[in-house]
């Protein structure tokens, strides 16, 4: 499993900050949901979400990050 930062318009996947990849075996990760949360806040990266994927990629998830305010510690996939 491997947790990723995506832009949600573009699709893209973080690679390093202001470095963005489609290829998802190129991107940065995270290992953990909440370093990606703390890595976007830290950053103030809008329109970004987790994209959670797998070996199998019919098991791949995505979830939202709000873009202002506060993120809940839990509010993504451990």
């Amino acid at each position: 499993m491997r947790i990723l930062l995506q832009h949600a318009r573009t699709q893209l996947y973080l690679r390093s900050l202001g470095n963005w990849t489609a290829n998802p075996l190129e991107a940065y990760d995270f290992q953990h949901s909440q370093r990606a949360i703390n890595f976007a806040r830290e950053h103030a990266l809008s329109g970004v979400q987790i994209a959670v994927r797998f070996s199998d990629s019919q098991f791949d998830e995505v979830f939202p990050l709000p873009s202002t305010g506060t993120v809940p510690a839990h509010s993504a996939a451990s």
